[in-house]
């Protein structure tokens, strides 16, 4: 299935051509044979081979369910190794619920650096900057692991410790992408957000880190399936001159990026420059619906 989907991807036009992965590349293993107890602390795998099963069962292993499984048919179990720890990640059957749009509770969101996100409502959400904050730490462990010989003993317990760093980063980014995006979508029924490239963007050096720190893809992700989960929709727009244009008359105000403040010599209006962005996301957004 994974090979059938590495694939249509690449035919698609939507990734590259596949490439044979090595055994520490492979992290995770998918299994449609499976059971646990009432409990939830033993889960019971098998796999098959043409519908049939195939040498058994792989046994029984202890398991810590950390929240109830909500939903209808779970159809598969992914098991993840990230780490040095496991993870049972179950795929359950779920209905969408029902769309009902209110345009009057739409909202464009304008993503930056210096504020991780800026809402039309006026709302501003801080960047956390995670791995910022523990780079000294990762420098530091990172060249200790550098002066260590290759396949040592010592090596693997330091790529380890490296590793382990570098989870806790991706962690803390996900819990704050996660719980953002999920307030966003239940209290918004329209979410409009730019289309941005950010492929292309990382390929600055002085914002690189910055922005794949930020985790902008991610988080649009997050409030895609987030929205059609609650009935809402993600609309994308063009990010051209939304930050240059007046969103009360449409004046183009061009400003370098050092500039935080929009004035408008045509109107006078003087608000934020992100705030003005997402302000124009949102008059895009609804645009780009109503011609729909």
């Amino acid at each position: 299935m994974r090979l059938e989907k590495a694939f249509n991807g690449f035919f698609d036009q939507r990734s590259k051509y596949p490439k044979i992965k090595k055994y520490k590349d492979y992290n995770s293993l998918t299994f449609t044979q499976f059971g646990y107890n009432k409990k939830g602390n033993r889960m019971a795998l098998s796999f098959t081979e043409d519908g049939k099963l195939f040498n058994g069962r792989l046994g029984s292993v202890d398991i810590k369910m950390h929240r109830p499984i909500e939903g209808g048919v779970i159809k598969q179990v992914v098991i993840k190794r990230k780490g040095g720890r496991w993870f049972a990640i179950f795929s359950v059957e779920g209905q969408v619920k029902p769309q009902t749009l209110r345009i009057v509770e739409a909202v464009g969101i304008d993503v930056g650096l210096n504020k991780y996100a800026v809402l039309s409502d006026g709302t501003e959400i801080e960047n956390p900057r995670y791995l910022r904050k523990a780079e000294k730490q990762l420098r530091k462990a990172q060249r200790k692991l550098s002066r260590m010989t290759r396949g040592s003993t010592n090596y693997r317990q330091q790529a380890a410790k490296v590793e382990k760093l570098h989870m806790k980063v991706t962690n803390q980014r996900k819990d704050f992408l996660h719980k953002k995006s999920y307030r966003i979508a239940i209290n918004h029924s329209v979410v409009c957000v730019e289309d941005l490239n950010i492929r292309h963007m990382v390929r600055n050096r002085k914002l690189s880190k910055s922005i794949s720190d930020a985790g902008w893809g991610m988080f649009r992700n997050m409030l895609g399936y987030k929205c059609r989960r609650n009935g809402g929709l993600l609309v994308k727009v063009m990010p051209e001159y939304t930050t240059q244009d007046c969103s009360t008359c449409g004046n183009r105000v061009k400003k370098s990026l050092s500039v935080r403040t929009h004035i408008c010599t045509g109107c006078g209006a003087v608000l934020g420059r992100d705030h003005n962005a997402a302000l124009n996301i949102l008059a895009k957004g609804l645009e780009q619906l109503q011609i729909a």
